[in-house]
């Protein structure tokens, strides 16, 4: 039996704070809350906070780093073991122990990705669910191109290698969605190109792209019914993403989408939210107070009451600087907030064992104290009640040590 107590801590709850609180952990799972640092049990050890946050393990639905650690410069292809490896670490310190890495399955080589890079990936992440070593909980976002008819069946094979399905409907034609200014898309293709030392796209080609896209009228509703014909068989969650009117939300939702990714326009998150959608933001847009492509910002729609997830995106030390910032521009009180990077999202997708501070849910915390700039930064990490990350420094965490001794120092 595994049981232990941190006390001394301001714990997150979902619907308030508890100063110099205490979380009782017993064989994986919360067992008890208090709102004091007195015990009634004297038997287990106790990790004094020190004062620290003590919030839920952040769960993060949409996360591209994988792609990063496998390629940090452009051809570099690092062991994919030692790649997720690393990743794990980062995003521990980054507080987050549920991830769901987004993985693309769309042939674009600017981007360091492929459909069959895709398949690797998923069928190793798949391969390494569940074992005890691991530190992070690892799940997929699929990342069906809806332009891409040959890819279908590779990314439905690697969805039934999990038992939670998670996908999102992408759209990356220039002219639309993301990129509705075509112009900055080729500018952009342009920087990257000469970046990785390679050819560009002719100014000819890249419209043909979009003539191509426009002249076929078949493709997207082909993959649509499909895929909706797929989750009749096996239950998926499905995303839409990068929403950009509300004609496209009502076009996804139909098709089953009940989670709106990153809509860039207000009219586009409008509609989601009337359809009762989950509305997802990046983190990183709201930490640097905007979208790097020109859409809405993240705060906008926080503050408009037209977002219910934070995640990652690229950069998931930003998720825990968001739910801080959101406090301190007053868009969120701070359970208010956190609740978008644990509970929410764990609901989205139907994980109903964790993304709370609750009795009888997965002991997933994490410890965070603010440095002296205001950012937060993770002090140790627990998954299922096992301390999986420990920073050390003038700011850790007091050691674990028995009750009595821990009474005798108050």
């Amino acid at each position: 039996m595994t049981e232990f107590a941190i006390t001394n801590a301001t714990v997150i709850l979902p619907d308030r704070a508890i100063e110099q609180g205490t979380v009782e952990v017993r064989d994986g799972a919360i067992s008890d809350i208090r709102a004091s640092s007195r015990l009634a049990n004297r038997g287990p050890r106790v990790i004094d906070a020190g004062g620290a946050y003590l919030l839920p393990g952040l769960v993060d639905l949409h996360n591209d780093s994988l792609e990063i650690e496998v390629n940090p410069r452009p051809g570099t292809n690092l062991p994919l073991p030692f790649a997720l490896n690393n990743c794990e670490r980062r995003l521990l310190a980054a507080g987050v122990t549920t991830e769901f890495h987004a993985i693309g399955f769309m042939n674009r080589p600017a981007a360091e990705r492929t459909v069959g890079g895709a398949r690797q990936r998923t069928k190793f992440i798949a391969g390494v669910q569940g074992e005890p070593t691991r530190l992070v909980d690892h799940f997929v976002l699929h990342r069906i191109n809806v332009r891409d008819r040959e890819a279908l069946p590779v990314v439905i094979d690697s969805l039934g290698q999990f038992d939670l399905r998670y996908a999102s409907l992408d759209d990356h034609t220039p002219g639309q969605g993301q990129y509705q200014d075509a112009e900055l898309l080729y500018q952009r293709l342009l920087e990257m190109a000469a970046k990785r030392g390679e050819a560009a796209p002719s100014r000819a080609e890249f419209e043909q792209r979009i003539i191509n896209a426009a002249n076929d009228t078949t493709t997207v509703p082909w993959i649509h019914e499909r895929v909706q014909a797929e989750a009749r068989r096996q239950p998926i969650t499905l995303a839409s993403h990068d929403d950009h009117t509300p004609e496209k939300v009502d076009c996804l939702n139909e098709v089953g989408a009940r989670i709106a990714e990153f809509p860039i326009t207000i009219e586009a998150a409008q509609r989601a939210r009337e359809h009762g959608m989950w509305i997802v933001v990046g983190a990183p847009n709201l930490v640097r107070g905007g979208s790097q492509s020109g859409n809405v910002s993240a705060a906008e729609l926080i503050e408009r009451d037209l977002a219910d997830i934070l995640c990652a995106d690229y950069h998931a030390p930003s998720i825990l600087a968001g739910l801080f910032q959101m406090e301190r521009d007053g868009l969120r009180d701070l359970p208010a907030a956190v609740r978008m990077a644990t509970r929410n999202p764990a609901r989205a997708v139907g994980l109903t064992d964790r993304g709370a501070i609750e009795p009888g849910l997965r002991a997933d915390l994490i410890q965070v104290r603010l440095d002296s700039h205001g950012f937060p930064h993770v002090e140790a990490a627990y998954s299922r009640g096992r301390q999986v990350l420990t920073m050390t420094g003038d700011t850790a965490p007091a050691a674990a040590q028995p009750l009595q001794e821990a009474l005798a120092d108050r």
